[in-house]
């Protein structure tokens, strides 16, 4: 038994502390996601013919600063856009419309542990707060604005390609916390106010259904 737990604290030691550089003191690390999508539909063959289109895109920044060698700190920006319509030409009545759109910002902070060449074990704190809107025109006109407090621990894989780049392999919320507070505004001047607040921990068996695949760029300290 106390041969299992000597095992066990010196591997913990070595997480906690790991050998190896994985940055210089000073180095940037850049990551930047962009998405956009555009949909049209079309249909006769029900009782009620309609036509739609939607449009959505987004956009994140991540920009982190090696504080240690295996250490990264840095802030997070995201914000996206959306729109749809629906027309029923034989009930002009039921057309609809919506409009949407978040923004959100917060810090982060990554310890990196590597595992053999070019290969990391990393481990992330994140926690932000973001803001959403939805407005919705026609038959089921109303307003819904939510304020969002979240945080989250997540682990990862990290595979190092050169000196400038990092390809990330990010798996799901080993444990997270979140508080929304929304007020939603009606027909004929209703209002409703909710607020909720959850914990989640992924650690079922489906718990390699939600990973992500993403890169970094990194900017040696000392570059412009």
């Amino acid at each position: 038994m106390k041969k299992i737990l000597f095992v066990l604290v010196i591997t913990g030691v070595n997480f906690c502390f790991p050998a190896g550089a994985q940055f210089t003191k000073g180095d940037r690390i850049l990551g930047a996601g962009l998405s956009f999508q555009h949909a049209a539909n079309e249909s006769n063959s029900g009782f009620t013919p309609f036509s739609g289109k939607s449009t959505t895109g987004s956009i994140s920044l991540d920009l982190g600063f090696a504080t240690k060698e295996s250490r990264m700190s840095g802030f997070y920006i995201n914000g996206a856009y959306g729109k749809s319509k629906t027309e029923y030409p034989d009930q002009p009545g039921l057309n609809n419309s919506s409009e949407n759109y978040s923004t959100g910002a917060g810090f982060f902070s990554r310890r990196y542990k590597s595992i053999g060449k070019n290969f990391l074990l990393f481990a992330e704190g994140r926690a932000g707060v973001s803001y959403s809107a939805l407005n919705v025109s026609g038959g089921n006109s109303g307003d819904q604005a939510t304020v969002s407090v979240q945080a989250g621990l997540y682990p990862g894989l990290s595979y190092k390609a050169g000196k400038h780049f990092l390809l990330d392999l990010r798996f799901a919320d080993f444990a997270s916390i979140n508080y929304n507070h929304s007020k939603i505004k009606g027909p004929g001047d209703t209002k409703n106010v909710q607020n909720s607040f959850g914990f989640s921990s992924s650690l079922g068996l489906g718990y390699l259904q939600n990973i992500g695949i993403g890169a970094r760029w990194i900017i040696p300290a000392g570059k412009k």
